[in-house]
């Protein structure tokens, strides 16, 4: 069986620094995968040019799901390097100078209980889970519509 191949538009918009890894990534998904993939660009592409984003989403500890195996290696290093964008305006982002905070990140999942290793008070974690008390963060990946001036 054929899989579909990574779409040239898609291609196209990828840094040639990332690029490498999105065809891992894209290689490792299931025809399934693939496909929902497709369909959730072609709904943001017609909208016109789209920036890869990571998203927050605050959950309740019965929505945590299972995350084992859910953040890609490469999706940690994309993560470390940009904002989280949070449903509202805010951006913020992650610490991982301790293997705690960098194992939630790689988890893609920031508990609500998690406290900061080195009881920084100005701990950039912390801060987001407190705009939300008691609920922890999913981390994804999102397109957004760019704007183009």
């Amino acid at each position: 069986m054929m899989l579909t191949p990574l779409p040239l538009l898609l291609r196209e918009t990828m840094s040639e620094l990332g690029l490498d890894a999105v065809e891992r990534w894209w290689e490792d998904l299931d025809e399934s995968g693939r496909r929902d993939v497709i369909e959730l660009w072609q709904e943001t592409a017609s909208a016109g040019p789209v920036e890869v984003r990571v998203s927050g989403v605050f959950v309740d500890r019965g929505e945590l799901g299972d995350d084992s195996g859910f953040w890609h290696n490469d999706f940690y290093e994309y993560l470390v390097n940009n904002e989280i964008y949070l449903l509202d305006p805010i951006q913020a982002h992650v610490c991982t100078r301790h293997p705690l905070a960098r194992a939630a990140v790689q988890r893609g999942l920031i508990p609500d209980d998690f406290e900061c290793p080195f009881s920084n008070g100005n701990c950039p974690m912390r801060g987001l889970l407190e705009r939300d008390p008691g609920r922890s963060i999913r981390l994804g990946v999102t397109f957004k519509s760019k704007v183009v001036r």
